[in-house]
């Protein structure tokens, strides 16, 4: 039977610009998901993607446990490295495909589903003439709404939480970007949320910041990524996280 870690997450997870470039081998070699995986004696499959929302995250997760998912032949645990809440994806018609699940040649594997959508964040205008139209309504909603953002967050979180648990799959979540803020709206969701299956639910920074916070810089990065170092230190703290979990359980 294979024994396999999923990793799902946004740019970060992929381990981009490690080595400088978007996506390569390498990067997704020294992530910290794969590192994880190393650590865990299993096989990484790395279905992270580029500018992927959380719904991004959670809908290529589903998709995989539907298309690829054998119980009798797989022994999964999954790590789900969910990203910032002010990013949304834009469901789109058939004449305005995009082409987000061949962006990544070097994820291990790529959700179809994705073709169907557009992503928004705040950093980014749009390529074709339609996308500049339609991209900053939408970056509009976000700045004036981002508390309904970190509670839709919230609920794919949840999402997961009670479909893995329903699988009987293993499972651990990480935030690479900011998640959630103190609200009173937002808390209800949050404490349905299981702490233990979850490394810093809380913390203000997740992967990036934090390590960004403590110093670190990727002077090969042209965007916001961190190099190799961050990465095996997050990994060892996602490994003791585990190993907590494992200690509660057993």
């Amino acid at each position: 039977m294979r024994k396999l870690l999923l990793i799902a997450g946004c740019s970060h997870a992929a381990g981009s610009e490690i080595d400088g470039t978007e996506d390569s081998e390498f990067n997704r070699k020294n992530s910290f998901g794969s590192i994880l995986a190393k650590k865990m004696d299993r096989e990484p499959v790395n279905i992270s993607c580029h500018g992927a929302t959380n719904a991004t995250i959670s809908r290529s997760v589903l998709d995989w446990f539907q298309s690829e998912y054998n119980s009798k032949q797989t022994d999964v645990f999954v790590l789900l490295a969910w990203t910032e809440s002010s990013r949304m994806e834009i469901p789109v018609d058939e004449q305005h495909l995009t082409s987000f699940d061949t962006m990544y040649p070097h994820a291990d594997w790529a959700s179809f589903t994705s073709r169907y959508y557009i992503r928004i964040n705040q950093g980014w205008k749009g390529g074709a003439e339609w996308e500049k139209q339609l991209i900053p309504q939408y970056q509009n909603f976000i700045a004036e709404n981002q508390i309904y953002l970190e509670i839709y967050s919230a609920n794919l979180v949840l999402q997961m939480q009670y479909f893995l648990q329903n699988q009987h799959v293993p499972y651990l979540m990480c935030n690479t970007m900011h998640m959630f803020s103190e609200n009173t709206n937002l808390n209800f969701y949050l404490n349905l949320i299981d702490k233990d299956n979850y490394l810093d639910l809380n913390s203000k920074e997740g992967f990036y910041w934090k390590y960004r916070n403590l110093g670190y810089e990727n002077k090969k990065a042209k965007y916001w990524h961190h190099d190799d170092i961050p990465h095996r230190l997050y990994a060892e703290e996602l490994f003791q996280q585990n190993l907590k979990l494992e200690t509660k359980k057993g």
